[in-house]
């Protein structure tokens, strides 16, 4: 195995780690355990495509296995309502140990020494993307604009990070 998949494999269980502690209200029989709701979450940003969580599903029942359960070791794939209900509510600083794990991996294996400029300084790259947007459904987290015609939208934002 090359030291890239070394390096993958192991950010990959650092994030399954920490959203496996994430909060969970629900109550009874759990269909879909947080860590596995949270990779399919971060799988859909992975493989940049909006439809993956779908075409993942129909591979699963057409081969019997999907690149859900290879790559992110999800046992059952949750449908989008299932991720955003489930996650909506986790703070977002509930992500930071998985970063710092990420940061001293890339560290110790000296993943990021090709993206260092200016001394100790780490090229990073942003994008972003909206991934909601409603003009009916809102939440607390929502960002809102007004647009020229009088229209609410309301949505949510994300920035990435790559290096």
């Amino acid at each position: 195995m090359s030291g890239d998949m070394g390096i993958l494999e192991s950010l990959l269980a650092g994030l399954r780690t920490v959203s496996g502690s994430f909060p969970d209200t629900r109550r009874g029989e759990i269909d879909y355990p947080m860590a596995d709701v949270t990779m399919a979450a971060f799988s859909v940003f992975f493989m940049q495509s909006e439809s993956f969580l779908g075409y993942q599903k129909r591979l699963e029942r057409g081969q019997n296995d999907s690149n859900c359960r290879t790559l992110f070791g999800i046992a059952k794939i949750p449908t989008d309502n299932h991720i955003r209900m489930l996650l909506d509510g986790v703070v977002p600083d509930s992500l930071q140990p998985c970063f710092d794990q990420a940061l001293e991996t890339l560290a110790e294996q000296d993943g990021s020494r090709d993206f260092q400029r200016l001394g100790d300084r780490l090229l990073v790259a942003l994008d972003g993307t909206e991934y909601f947007l409603s003009q009916k459904i809102s939440c607390p987290s929502c960002l809102k604009r007004e647009r020229s015609s009088g229209k609410t939208e309301y949505y949510h934002a994300l920035l990435g990070a790559l290096w």
